[in-house]
């Protein structure tokens, strides 16, 4: 589909993928502010960012829409694990499925994250890095950023009378190291790790239980800490993981344990 990344005249130098995406989120941000009961404002934020980050020609715009797409679908997929029966197209995440697909191409990569800024007054330090260093730096930046989500998207499902810090406490790291990543900082990627290990750990205890409490463990349930999403359970863990796996390589060499 070569014919996606042709440039359009009269454009900026755009190509006929980065016009569709930008349609896509007009298209989107115009859906939710109409949609019957009113716009979610955490949804209708990321859209019109994310657009307009585009528009922007922002080195970032693409990571960041990417890391959107992938948060969404680690917030809605869980929820098949309850069945096929009352999946609907939001759950069954399909915009976010078919923006990866426009959003993963090798032209996209090299017109933001590999090319200079077009903004003066935020040069693109990623630019500077390999190919295998920005890889590493993108994953890093997409498994915190949808930990970060998740990890919100379940506390809103739990009422505590005292609810512990340390959830709250992870998304403020993450969110942090995304923003150090993100000015070209390596350093970033030991706030990642750090933080991955430390809610690996806080919610693996959790994993059996929550896997129970969705076979219809009651007994189960009511010693979650996220009693109302035991379907998050597992990807919570499963994303920390990742998190620090993705981390650990360079975490190591931050720390001058190993030579490059």
């Amino acid at each position: 589909m070569r014919w996606l990344d042709r440039e359009i005249p009269g454009t900026c130098g755009r190509s006929v993928r980065e016009l569709v995406i930008l349609t896509g989120g007009v298209a989107l941000s115009t859906w939710e502010v109409t949609r019957e009961g009113g716009p979610d404002l955490g949804n209708l934020a990321v859209y019109v960012g994310a657009t307009l980050l585009f528009a922007a020609r922002f080195y970032l715009a693409r990571a960041v829409a990417v890391g959107s797409c992938i948060g969404a679908i680690a917030q809605q997929w869980p929820h098949l694990r309850h069945g096929l029966a009352e999946a609907d197209v939001e759950t069954l995440a399909v915009f976010p499925v078919v923006a990866l697909g426009l959003l993963a191409s090798q032209d996209l990569i090299g017109r933001f994250e590999g090319a200079p800024s077009k903004l003066r007054l935020l040069p693109n330090p990623w630019a500077a890095f390999t190919s295998a260093e920005t890889r590493t730096l993108r994953w890093a930046c997409y498994a915190a950023g949808a930990l970060a989500g998740l990890l919100d998207h379940s506390l809103q499902l739990t009422h505590w009378a005292d609810p512990p810090l340390w959830p709250r406490a992870a998304m403020v790291s993450l969110c942090a190291a995304l923003v150090v990543l993100g000015l070209g900082r390596a350093i970033g990627l030991l706030g990642v790790w750090a933080t991955g290990v430390a809610v690996a750990l806080a919610v693996a205890p959790q994993v059996m239980p929550a896997e129970s409490a969705i076979a219809g463990d009651r007994l189960a349930a009511s010693g979650i800490l996220f009693g109302g999403g035991a379907h998050y359970v597992l990807p919570i863990f499963g994303l920390a993981v990742a998190a620090a796996v993705i981390s650990t390589r360079d975490t190591v060499r931050l720390l001058g344990l190993v030579r490059r």
